[in-house]
């Protein structure tokens, strides 16, 4: 394989990581991480020069800050690496819980000799779905919202994996605030260092942006669903 030959294959990897919508969505700060270790690595194999490590560094910053505002208006995401409580929302009872794409009842509900777990979580084109390994029934789940048997659960994240350690969400109110705030100055500023840091935080907290007055100036103080907060918590199981 000769030059240009090899540095095509390579430039045709680093594309196709950037356009995995599904990497891009589950973890915004490990894809843009992923991009520029792979420009690095050419940039030292000399594949490619410093000019062209800029202009792909470029790309991907772009990639994660269109990841990020796509993520601000939708409703929830299922993340593979995460932990759920699964909580049924007409009653707030606890389900079970899914650990790594793996969902077990909170009830000893026997599971068959084969299976070592009570079903696995799927992601594919067709969307992602819980089956559960002895009944194969399928329950479908949609933004954070899981559709099985006539019944609606809320997925309820619990504990995630941020820079390869294990954190449970941020559950102190004023901590948060600080958060957000830092959050807005980051994005208006393009600062990305620090809006990459703090951005998994706000997203796993035990509490979300007010949907009412979604935590804006003008609507905020006066704001009877969050009483001027401007944030909300999330619905949480009963013991």
């Amino acid at each position: 394989m000769n030059f240009d030959e090899a540095k095509t294959l390579r430039l045709q990897r680093w594309r196709t990581t950037i356009d995995d919508q599904d990497f891009r969505i589950q973890n915004p700060e490990g894809h843009r991480e992923t991009l520029y270790e792979m420009a690095a690595t050419l940039l030292n194999e000399g594949l490619i020069d410093l000019l062209e490590q800029f202009d792909m560094n470029e790309m991907a910053d772009a990639a994660y800050w269109h990841a990020v505002e796509e993520l601000q208006d939708s409703t929830g995401h299922y993340r593979g690496a995460s932990t759920y409580d699964v909580v049924q929302i007409d009653n707030g009872n606890l389900l079970g819980t899914i650990s790594r794409s793996i969902f077990n009842f909170k009830s000893d509900e026997p599971r068959g000799a084969s299976f070592a777990y009570d079903g696995k979580v799927y992601s594919d084109a067709g969307g992602v779905r819980l089956t559960l390994g002895l009944s194969r029934k399928i329950g479908r789940i949609s933004g954070l919202v899981l559709e099985m048997n006539g019944r609606r659960y809320q997925l309820i994240e619990t504990e995630r994996m941020i820079a390869g350690v294990t954190h449970r969400p941020l559950s102190d109110a004023d901590a948060y605030r600080a958060l957000i705030d830092a959050a807005q100055v980051a994005h208006e500023e393009r600062d990305l260092r620090t809006f990459e840091r703090v951005r998994p935080h706000i997203e796993s907290a035990a509490f979300c942006i007010c949907p009412d007055c979604l935590d804006r100036f003008d609507t905020r103080e006066d704001c009877p669903a969050c009483a001027g907060k401007g944030f909300v918590q999330k619905l949480t199981a009963h013991p």
